[in-house]
């Protein structure tokens, strides 16, 4: 992974285009179209407008694929794919679910903005900030997806919201431990739509979703989870310093 100068500004212009961009595409999409159409090209805007601005301004290296150790890189995963699978094991079993294009396509490109936003640009500006520090990167740009998720506040309660922001804070420990150490953007792009996907394909599943309130049950499971993943991206980042 190759670093490239940094500066504490790109770092809070990155963490700041998701925001902006998803109000932005909000006014310019039409609102006649389907609610999955209208994210999925919400993300593509975030995404195009991040990649432009980083052949532009950031000049971060983007590590989209690595065939090397796939053995070992399947070994780095482990954890999340045991995660993913276990957390969408259950859809299996619900008997409206089915396949849609659409949600497929939504789920790619939202993992698309978000993984090359926050593991592929953010790890990199932030390895330059702490000399090269593996998982201090990881934090940093795990706690600013974390917070990105406070943009739901406008629709959300904030118990819930800080529920979401702490698990998504988890997920991106996880995942920017993946990055680092196998420099492949497109696994945990992978790893990140296939959480999304699953939930997404049944209507039942939906609406139950969008009635879930904050509960204290929900909160401690969120922490123990965090530490968890604390653990673990502590663990395979130990002693890895990227110059």
């Amino acid at each position: 992974m190759k670093i490239i100068k940094s500066s504490p500004l790109k770092i809070i212009v990155v963490w700041l285009i998701f925001p902006i961009m998803l109000y932005t595409a909000a006014t310019i999409i039409p609102s006649g179209l389907p609610t999955n159409t209208k994210q999925g090209l919400a993300d593509l805007i975030v995404f195009l407008v991040a990649y432009f601005l980083n052949r532009l301004w950031f000049h971060q290296s983007i590590n989209w694929f690595n065939a090397d150790k796939i053995f070992d890189q399947f070994s780095t995963a482990l954890p999340t794919i045991i995660f993913v699978a276990y957390s969408s094991a259950a859809m299996f079993f619900v008997k409206d679910m089915r396949f849609q294009m659409d949600v497929l396509i939504m789920t790619i490109l939202v993992g698309l903005a978000e993984e090359f936003c926050f593991r592929g640009l953010l790890i990199p500006l932030f390895l330059k900030q702490f000399r090269g520090n593996a998982y201090y990167a990881v934090v940093g740009s795990s706690i600013l997806f974390g917070l990105m998720h406070l943009i739901n506040l406008k629709s959300i309660s904030f118990g819930y919201v800080s529920i979401q922001v702490i698990f998504a804070i988890s997920f991106g420990l996880l995942l920017g431990a993946i990055y680092v150490k196998t420099n492949n953007l497109l696994l945990v792009v992978a790893l990140h739509m296939l959480k999304d996907l699953f939930p997404l394909l049944s209507p039942s599943t939906l609406r139950e979703a969008a009635k879930m309130q904050f509960s204290m049950a929900a909160l401690i499971i969120c922490i123990v989870w965090l530490i968890l993943t604390i653990i673990i991206a502590r663990k395979q980042t130990k002693g890895l310093i990227i110059n």
